[in-house]
């Protein structure tokens, strides 16, 4: 083995272990249980999968909301919670209660229900903004949430 080989697998070895402990459980934020409710015009938003992004250290929770618009959060490691600080939420999916869920893209409507059928895959490459069913963007939603150290029932609502 030559000496630049060994100088090499050494400093990778060295760059790995760097990587190692920086990605430690040491390096994850204060954890908070977060649970909550989604709306939209007053009305439970269901079947929505909801990310909370903070903006400050820590990594992602998510949390889906239920048929009564109910939602609790994981963190990315699949431990309960959220990381305190302000977050952005991206909500995906999901339509009021009450309503029929959206038609995915990826589907065809059948003909003989009266529906006129809807393409399979989206010719445009996703340039467009689709509107989904009932009123609700094809692509995330994002708003705001504020996760503290006390009292973590957040009341989200969805934008008109």
């Amino acid at each position: 083995m030559t000496r630049f080989t060994r100088i090499t697998q050494l400093l990778s070895l060295a760059c790995l272990s760097i990587l190692a402990i920086g990605c430690s459980s040491g390096d994850k934020p204060e954890l908070v249980p977060v649970a909550g409710s989604l709306t939209k015009d007053g009305v439970p938003f269901v079947n929505a999968t909801l990310e909370f992004h903070p903006q400050g250290h820590g990594g992602v929770s998510y949390g889906q909301t239920d048929d009564t618009g109910q939602f609790k959060l994981h963190y990315t490691t699949g431990e309960p919670g959220a990381a305190i600080g302000t977050h952005e939420v991206h909500i995906l999916g999901g339509h009021e209660k009450g309503k029929s869920a959206p038609a995915s893209a990826n589907t065809a409507s059948n003909p003989d229900e009266g529906e006129a059928p809807t393409l399979i895959g989206d010719p445009s490459g996703g340039k467009k903004q689709r509107r989904g069913g009932n009123g609700a963007p094809a692509g995330p939603v994002k708003i705001t949430a504020e996760v503290n150290d006390s009292d973590n029932q957040l009341s989200l609502t969805m934008p008109s």
